[in-house]
């Protein structure tokens, strides 16, 4: 039996994602037309902490744009762009308890523009049916952004729709209450934005909540060839971007937990994190879930090694009591499946298959 550890939140070192979909250069334009266009503040000193903290944000100069952001929010405390922008930063680099006052000040400055704050707010918010609210607000002004002209509001309302979907079945206690408001939300999501692999990755959430693995399982694949083909097709396109996915980190290591949770075979799971940790080799959850795939394709020894390196991550960032326990648990379940299988001769086949595969790699 695979062990499978619970659902935990990625470590404290990555900003919390605010979308599973990378920012586009409209968003961006949006927050500059809110900039320019509300708040009662246009050409103010308030108006240049504002873009200065943006812009030292933008070019990884975090504590720089907070300190302009915190600034321009202590002078003008009535200012929704001050607050947006404060409140943004705050809930992808700084401290998310704050950020939610923040936030919830800009939503009551400004309670009918402005999506991405209530966006924020829905995944922020610990209170289940509050953080649904505020994220069906967000849905409403994507909505009302569409009907006025906006182009690119269909690509906002399916990222919108599909948080929505997500917070629904994290939050009810029976997934057939919520399964049909889900199912017309994921095909809402599916028609305002074809491209995205993003409504197909939760459809397989839900199927497997409803205890249909193999509709869940076709669905993740098709949401895998559907991000794996984009990058394939950008690649074509432009070099800028040669490599990149339109999907994040967070989005594919979720993909990787749901691989591992429906499949029968660990490699497409594996091969995903190996990517994952090509882009990035501190993230304790990666090494942590690439430890559970190897044991359970009974490659006991790399799944030891990549849980030394889980522990040893862990430990220079403090620890966490929860996560300790369970790679204690995950590495007892190890060193007890090795025994066994190699109390039943299976040991040395195994043994020697790693090597060919190891032999394959180097001449690959």
């Amino acid at each position: 039996r695979i062990y499978l550890p619970p659902s935990t939140p990625l470590p404290a070192t990555m900003p919390p994602p605010s979308s599973n979909k990378k920012k586009s250069k409209k968003d961006k334009k949006d927050r500059k037309h809110r900039k320019e266009g509300g708040g009662g503040h246009r050409g103010s000193g308030i108006d240049a902490l504002v873009e200065s903290g943006n812009e030292h944000i933008a070019l990884d100069r975090v504590e720089e744009g907070l300190a302009d952001l915190r600034k321009a929010h202590q002078l003008a405390p009535d200012s929704a762009d001050a607050a947006e922008a404060y409140g943004m930063a705050l809930a992808e680099y700084g401290d998310g308890a704050t950020a939610v006052m923040i936030l919830k000040r800009a939503a009551m400055l400004r309670p009918n523009e402005g999506y991405e704050k209530f966006m924020y707010l829905g995944q922020l918010i610990e209170d289940g049916v509050a953080a649904a609210t505020c994220t069906r607000q967000g849905l409403n002004v994507i909505e009302f952004q569409a009907a006025h002209g906006d182009e690119d509001a269909s690509e906002r309302m399916g990222g919108a729709c599909c948080a929505l979907a997500e917070q629904l079945m994290a939050t009810t206690d029976d997934v057939r209450e919520v399964a049909d408001e889900c199912d017309a939300l994921l095909r809402r999501a599916a028609e305002c934005d074809p491209r995205s692999a993003e409504p197909l990755q939760v459809m397989a959430s839900l199927r497997a909540a409803q205890g249909r693995t193999e509709e869940a399982l076709e669905a993740l694949r098709q949401s895998i060839a559907q991000w794996r083909g984009a990058r394939d097709a950008q690649d074509e396109e432009d070099n800028e971007f040669l490599g990149e996915y339109d999907v994040s980190f967070e989005f594919r290591f979720e993909t990787a937990k749901l691989l591992l949770e429906l499949d029968t075979s660990t490699d497409e799971a594996i091969d995903v994190l190996e990517e994952l940790l090509e882009e990035r080799d501190d993230v304790v959850d990666v090494w942590h879930l690439l430890a559970l795939a190897n044991h359970g394709c009974c490659a006991f020894d790399k799944a030891l090694e990549h849980l030394d390196h889980a522990e040893e991550l862990l430990r220079r960032r403090g620890g966490d009591e929860m996560a300790e326990a369970d790679m204690a648990e995950l590495r007892a379940a190890i060193v007890d499946s090795k025994g066994k299988w190699n109390e039943e001769g299976l040991g040395e086949d195994r043994g020697e298959e790693e090597e060919e595969e190891e032999e394959d790699d180097d001449e690959s």
